[in-house]
C-alpha cells in the first residue's frame, strides 16, 4: 500500500491567533477536527433534506450533470437551472448518476449577489459570515456542495481559485488549485478524499493558463487573469482604490483660514486620486478591460463594487461628500525562459477551461497514485502525454469525514472525490466551504492585508452583502479615456515618459 505524507490535525477550539501563526502565515493545509464552534453555526441541520427544502427550496440554482464519457464533474458540460427543492427531490431517487450542486457563479446575471449565492443566501442565518477560527481574513464567497454517489465522483485537478483561502467541509472530485483564495471546507455529510499538491508543482501539473507570476505569499497569477498578492483582480483593486480615495476626500475638510494642514491633506488625497484614476484608465485602455472582462473578473467586480455610493463630481473632477445614508452590508519556478508556462499551447480546448485547471484527467491522477477511481480516461489520452507528472513528489491524500474541516491555502492544487459513504441508497454527500482573500501580510494577525487603506474601505462597506450601482466610477474612467484618446489629457505613463 502506498504511503502518503500526512497533514496535521487540530481541534476547532484552537485560538484564531494561534491558528494564523501556525498554519495561515505558513500557508500549510491542516485538518480541523470538529465543526466551527461559533454559536451561530447551525449547518448540522442541513443533513435533514426536508429542513433544507423548507429553508431554501425556492432558490434557483445551477447544477452540473456528470460528464458522460469521463464520469467526472468540473468539466465543460453545461450546467442546468433548477429549483433547489426539485434538486433535493432528485437526490432521493435511486437512479443515477445524479447532478452536482457546485459553485454558483453569476452566469445569468452579472449584477447578482455572489458573496452569498443561492442557496447559501437563504440559509444565511444558519452560519457565521466569518468563523471565529478564521480571524481577520476577508470573505470572498461561500458555497454549498451537494451530490450523491455511493462509489465516489471526482471533480478533476484544479488550483484553488476563489481569490481566496478555503475552509471546506465536503464536496466532489476535481483536480484544481486554489489560486486566488484561501478555503475552509466544512464537511457535513458523507466523506471526501482530497489529493493535494503545493503551488510549486505548477510546473509539473499542466495548467491551461500561462503563468504570469508567483507572489511572495505563494499566490499564483495567470497572464489572462492577473491578480495581486491579496487575490484581488487588478481591475477590481484599481477601481476600489478610486472609490476609497473618493470616500476619504468626501470627509476631508478643504481647509480655510488657519487650517492649512487640512488643505495639504486634501491636496495629497487629490493627487493620489488623480494618480489612481490615471492608473485605472491606462489599464483599461491597454487591456480593454472595462468592457470586455473575463466573466469571472466581471463577477468579482460586480460583487466587490456592489452597494458602493458614488460621489458627485466638481468642476475639477473630484468628488464632494457622498449623498444619502451609508449602507450596511453584511521563490517558485516561473516556467520557461519567456516568463510563463503555456501548457495549453497545443490544446484546442483552452478557452473552455479556467486557467487554473490542470489538463491532466482525474483518472490519470488516480492511476498514477494507485487510488481507487470511478473516473474514466478519455479516449486517446495516456500518461505519455503528461511526462512531468512523474516528477511530482508524493502529494497529501486526505480523507475528510462528516464533522471535520479542511483548511487549504490559496494556490494549492486539489483533486476531490466525494462519496455518500453509505450502502443506503438515499444518503448524500454535502460540504459547505468558505473562500477568503489570501493574506499578504503574513506576520500580522490583526491586519493580514498589506494594502491597509483599500481593505479598511472594503471592510467599512462590507462589500458584496447587497446589490448596488457601480456605474459612477465607470463614467469617470470613460471620461478620462476620452480625454486621453482626444489628446486633451495625457495618461500617467505618457506624462512620465
Amino acid at each position: 500500500m502506498v504511503k502518503y505524507p500526512k497533514l496535521d490535525r487540530v481541534v476547532s477550539t484552537m485560538s484564531a491567533e494561534e491558528f494564523f501563526r501556525q498554519y495561515v502565515s505558513k500557508r500549510i493545509p491542516v485538518i480541523i477536527q470538529g465543526l466551527p464552534d461559533d454559536e451561530g453555526f447551525k449547518a448540522q441541520k442541513w443533513t435533514d433534506l426536508h429542513y433544507l427544502a423548507s429553508k431554501a427550496g425556492n432558490s434557483s440554482v445551477l447544477v452540473e450533470p456528470m460528464h458522460p464519457q469521463s464520469h467526472q464533474f468540473g468539466t465543460d458540460v453545461e450546467r442546468v437551472p433548477v429549483e433547489f427543492g426539485d434538486f433535493l427531490k432528485s437526490l432521493q431517487m435511486d437512479d443515477g448518476p445524479h447532478p452536482y450542486l457546485t459553485t454558483q457563479y453569476a452566469e445569468q446575471d452579472l449584477d447578482a449577489l455572489t458573496v452569498l449565492p443561492p442557496p447559501a443566501d437563504a440559509l444565511a442565518d444558519d452560519y457565521p459570515r466569518i468563523p471565529r477560527l478564521m480571524g481577520n481574513l476577508y470573505l470572498q464567497q461561500v458555497n454549498l456542495w451537494l451530490g450523491k454517489s455511493k462509489e465516489g465522483s471526482t471533480s478533476g485537478l484544479v488550483r484553488h481559485f476563489s481569490l481566496k483561502h478555503t475552509v471546506s467541509q465536503i464536496a466532489d472530485v476535481q483536480l484544481s488549485i486554489t489560486t486566488f483564495m484561501t478555503t475552509c471546507t466544512v464537511y457535513c455529510r458523507g466523506k471526501k478524499r482530497f489529493v493535494l499538491y503545493p503551488p510549486s508543482e505548477v510546473k509539473h501539473l499542466y495548467p491551461y493558463g500561462k503563468l504570469d507570476t508567483v507572489h511572495e505569499n505563494g499566490l499564483i497569477s495567470y497572464a489572462d487573469a492577473r491578480v495581486r498578492s491579496d487575490g484581488l483582480p487588478l481591475l477590481v483593486a484599481l477601481s476600489a482604490r478610486v472609490k476609497a480615495l473618493e470616500q476619504k476626500l468626501s470627509v476631508t475638510p478643504k481647509g480655510k483660514g488657519k487650517s492649512r494642514e487640512n488643505t495639504k491633506e486634501r491636496q495629497k488625497l487629490m493627487d493620489a486620486y488623480d494618480e489612481a484614476v490615471d492608473e485605472l484608465t491606462t489599464y483599461a485602455l491597454e487591456d480593454d478591460q472595462m468592457h470586455e472582462l473575463e466573466d469571472e473578473a466581471q463577477d468579482d467586480f460586480d460583487a466587490l463594487m456592489a452597494g458602493l455610493e458614488d460621489g458627485e463630481e466638481l468642476d475639477d473632477g473630484h468628488p464632494v461628500e457622498l449623498d444619502g445614508d451609508e449602507s450596511d452590508g453584511d521563490g517558485e519556478d516561473e516556467g520557461e525562459e519567456d516568463g510563463g508556462i503555456d501548457s495549453a499551447s497545443d490544446s484546442e480546448d483552452k478557452d473552455d477551461e479556467p486557467s487554473s485547471f490542470s489538463r491532466i484527467p482525474a483518472a490519470l491522477i488516480h492511476e498514477h497514485l494507485k487510488l481507487p477511481s470511478t473516473a474514466v480516461l478519455p479516449s486517446g489520452v495516456s500518461a505519455a502525454d503528461f511526462p512531468d507528472l512523474k516528477k511530482t513528489p508524493a502529494p497529501f491524500v486526505v480523507e475528510l469525514n462528516a464533522g471535520e474541516m479542511l483548511y487549504l491555502p490559496a494556490s494549492w492544487w486539489h483533486e476531490v472525490t466525494s462519496s455518500s459513504g453509505s450502502a443506503e441508497g438515499n444518503v448524500v454527500h454535502m460540504a459547505f466551504n468558505y473562500w477568503f482573500y489570501p493574506p499578504d501580510q503574513l506576520d500580522a494577525f490583526e491586519e493580514p492585508y498589506e494594502d491597509k487603506m483599500l481593505w479598511e474601505y472594503l471592510r467599512s462597506k462590507d462589500v458584496g452583502s447587497k446589490k448596488g450601482d457601480a456605474t459612477g466610477g465607470q463614467l469617470r474612467v470613460d471620461k478620462r479615456k476620452a480625454q486621453i484618446q482626444n489628446g486633451t489629457r495625457s495618461s500617467k505613463r505618457s506624462r512620465q515618459s
